[in-house]
């Protein structure tokens, strides 16, 4: 009978799938740009850290050498 049920269930979730497929579509599209924004964004956050940290190390290291010097 649990069989039985699942198949039903899991029919009744394909009709409403396929009878709302645009609006799923649209979310899904509109979802992924969503999150290719948000990577780039932190892509953008993530190289400005870097940069700041080389250059960071570039003046540390510049001072170093001068006062091996």
């Amino acid at each position: 009978m649990l069989p039985f049920i699942a198949g039903l269930a899991a029919g009744a979730v394909a009709v409403v799938a396929i009878n709302n497929r645009k609006e799923i579509k649209e979310k899904v599209i509109e979802g992924a740009s969503k999150v290719q924004e948000k990577a780039g964004d932190v892509k953008n956050c993530v190289v400005e850290k870097v940069e700041k940290l080389k250059t960071k190390e570039l003046k540390f290291v510049d001072k170093e050498i001068e006062d091996v010097k």
